[in-house]
């Protein structure tokens, strides 16, 4: 049995049947008339390989997905977003970070980020936002402790527009308008070295425009902390090519491109908790390491845990061609605060910004 209140909070009696395989827990959101944020229904998704993937390591093959018994919405866009196909479903929550510097020929995939919020907020990994620095093609400063960017330079994700609505294939470019991090710029001193970030965790928050459907289509998050042996998956946009561009009448039009989402399957195999103090992990901060294959581009990606039903961690760093990846633990993070005084999970409680909290054994 499921239980909601007016915060969008949910209730779960019992674990998630595992009869299936590797599944997802999503939440269904939308702003009421009086402008509060709400779930409405939840629904399990099975993950299934497509056809000649491995088993640990594959593309999602789809399938109609409903994700209420009793569609509503005031508007066709609402309604809509209530179904479709599993690539589209998850694809409203788990997004490419990409850039454009102004003039290029090409949007820069950098990585992958994941809804947190009915309102907007995305998270992804904090190393992801200094591409443009770290790759040369763009400066990024610290102003306050949130992250700017040049202005000739767009830092953002890749949002799909439901094809009931906007046709097949249509996409909507959400510029990031406000980027925070926990860390310090470390000032070198040396004239001819550029200053640089320290993060104190592998994670960072950022804000989207408000969503043309109304609500944003979050994951769930976990505060509870990640155990060793404990079964994970990231889902991410694996070696995403970068995706060409064209310019008409000042507008940037995007080229066809590629898009598909990874699922990588693992097992968690140590944990550092107090890595901010013993520096026993290279990845900054409270974080895990674990088994599983985690090409390029999926720097961002949600790691879920508890059987598929919460997000424990980020994904931070893989190992190149090895089955070896480490994550950044989310629980820490959410008590570190963002935009000001509160935290992650202060906004999940009070209920201001529609952060699920599922509650249930082992979440």
């Amino acid at each position: 049995m499921i239980d909601c209140d007016n915060r969008g909070f949910a209730h779960m009696n019992g674990e998630m049947d595992q009869s299936t395989g590797v599944k997802v827990l999503k939440s269904l959101w939308e702003r009421t008339p009086e402008g509060k944020w709400g779930i409405t229904d939840l629904h399990g998704i099975d993950l299934h390989p497509n056809s000649g993937c491995e088993p640990d390591f594959f593309t999602i093959a789809n399938r109609m997905e409903m994700m209420s018994k009793n569609p509503r919405g005031r508007t066709m866009e609402e309604l809509v977003q209530t179904m479709g196909s599993t690539n589209l479903i998850l694809k409203q929550s788990i997004v490419p970070v990409v850039a454009l510097v102004a003039g290029s020929p090409a949007f820069r995939v950098i990585g992958t980020a994941f809804v947190v919020s009915a309102s907007g907020l995305v998270m992804t990994a904090g190393h992801v936002l200094m591409d443009p620095e770290d790759s040369g093609y763009g400066n990024v400063t610290n102003d306050n402790g949130a992250l700017r960017f040049d202005r000739n330079l767009q830092m953002g994700v890749l949002l799909p527009l439901h094809p009931a609505v906007h046709g097949q294939g249509a996409i909507q470019f959400a510029p990031f308008e406000l980027c925070a991090y926990w860390g310090g710029w470390k000032v070198s001193p040396l004239f001819h070295e550029r200053d640089r970030m320290e993060l104190d965790t592998d994670v960072a928050v950022c804000r989207l425009p408000p969503h043309p459907s109304g609500a944003y289509q979050p994951l769930n998050l976990s505060l509870r902390p990640m155990e060793v042996s404990e079964k994970v998956f990231a889902i991410g946009y694996a070696e995403m090519k970068n995706i060409p561009v064209r310019y008409e009448g000042g507008r940037v039009v995007l080229s066809h491109f590629k898009q598909d989402l990874y699922v990588s399957v693992g097992t968690t195999t140590t944990v550092h908790y107090d890595n901010r103090e013993t520096r026993s992990a290279t990845t900054p901060g409270p974080c895990f390491e674990f088994e599983a294959k985690i090409p390029g581009k999926m720097s961002g990606s949600p790691i879920l845990g508890g059987d598929g039903a919460v997000i424990r961690g980020v994904v931070s760093k893989s190992f190149s061609g090895e089955r070896s990846a480490s994550g950044a633990l989310l629980g820490p993070a959410m008590h570190l605060p963002v935009f000001g005084h509160r935290s992650i999970k202060d906004m999940m409680l009070d209920g201001s910004e529609g952060i699920p909290l599922i509650q249930g054994a082992g979440l």
